[in-house]
C-alpha cells in the first residue's frame, strides 16, 4: 500500500513559491509611436497658435504710472508693433529700451491674453535741481542727471553751477547734494553762501563773502563743515572784512588758513 506524503504536490504541480508572477502586457511598437506622434502634433499646433498665429497678436499697448510725455516716450522706445504675438514680445529687450530714457528708473512688462501689453513705468524721483551752463537740470538720489527743466520745484535744493550740470558724474552730483543740504544757516556763516564750482576733476570752490572755500572733491561734507565753522569764529577770519582769505579743507585734518592779516604789536 502506497500513502502518499503530505508535503509532496501533485505530479506536473509546481509549487506556489516557484511560480513567477504574470508579466503586464507590452505596448506595442505602433501604439508607441502613434503617441508619440500625437504629442509632438499637439505641441506643435501649441507653438504655432502662441507664436505664429493671429490668435493671440498685440492689439492695444498702453503705459501707466508716469506723466502724459514720459508715457509717450515709453511707448515709442518699446518699439512692439500692432500685431505681433504676445508670446514673440521679449519683456527683456523691450525694458532695455524703454530705459534708453534716462527719466525712467524701472519698468515692467505686462502681457494681458489675448491681446494687451502694458508698460508699468516709474519715473525717477528728483533730489536736487542743477542750475549751470544756461539750463537747470533735475538729479536724483544716485547721481543721475536726467531732466532738463525750467522752472524747478522750490521744495528741491538748487545749486548754482559755474559748469554744465551734464558734465558731473553721479558720484560728485550726490556728493553735491549733501554738501548743500548740510550747508549751515547764513548767520553762522556770516554770509551768503555763492554757487559752488565744479572743476574737470571734481573739486570744489566756493565764495563766501571775502573767503574762499577751497572744498575738494564734494566728500566728508559734515567734517568740513564743523572745521569752517570752527574757524569762522576767529576773529581774524571776517568774510565781510576787507581782506581777501582762503580756507583750504581740502584735508579737513590739517585746514590751511591763507590770507589772515600780519600779527601787529
Amino acid at each position: 500500500m502506497r500513502v502518499g506524503l503530505p508535503w509532496r504536490g501533485r505530479r506536473g504541480q509546481g509549487s506556489a513559491r516557484g511560480r513567477r508572477p504574470a508579466r503586464p502586457p507590452r505596448i506595442g511598437r505602433r501604439a508607441l509611436l502613434v503617441w508619440s506622434a500625437v504629442v509632438l502634433a499637439a505641441a506643435a499646433a501649441m507653438v504655432f497658435l502662441f507664436y505664429f498665429s493671429a490668435a493671440f497678436v498685440v492689439k492695444d499697448l498702453q503705459a501707466t504710472g508716469a506723466r502724459e510725455e514720459v508715457a509717450a516716450s515709453a511707448l515709442e522706445h518699446a518699439q512692439i508693433p500692432q500685431g505681433r504675438p504676445l508670446a514673440r514680445v521679449s519683456e527683456g529687450r523691450v525694458s532695455e529700451r524703454v530705459l534708453e530714457d534716462p527719466r525712467v528708473e524701472s519698468v515692467e512688462v505686462e502681457r494681458d491674453w489675448p491681446s494687451s501689453v502694458t508698460l508699468v513705468v516709474t519715473e525717477r524721483d528728483p533730489a536736487v535741481a542743477l542750475r549751470g551752463g544756461g539750463s537747470t537740470w533735475l538729479a536724483d538720489d544716485t547721481g543721475v542727471v536726467y531732466e532738463q527743466v525750467d522752472d524747478p520745484s522750490n521744495k528741491l535744493p538748487l545749486i548754482r553751477l559755474r559748469s554744465d550740470p551734464t558734465e558731473l558724474d553721479a558720484a560728485t552730483v550726490t556728493g553735491l547734494a549733501e554738501l548743500w543740504r548740510l550747508r549751515p544757516d547764513p548767520d553762522t556763516l556770516e554770509g551768503d553762501l555763492g554757487a559752488p564750482a565744479v572743476g574737470r576733476d571734481g573739486s570744489v570752490e566756493m565764495d563766501l563773502g571775502q573767503v574762499t572755500l577751497l572744498w575738494g572733491e564734494p566728500t566728508d561734507n559734515e567734517t568740513k563743515w564743523s572745521v569752517v565753522t570752527a574757524l569762522l569764529r576767529q576773529e581774524t577770519i571776517d568774510p565781510q572784512g576787507a581782506l581777501a582769505m582762503t580756507i583750504d579743507v581740502r584735508i579737513p585734518g590739517t585746514p590751511v588758513v591763507s590770507g589772515l592779516p600780519e600779527a601787529t604789536g
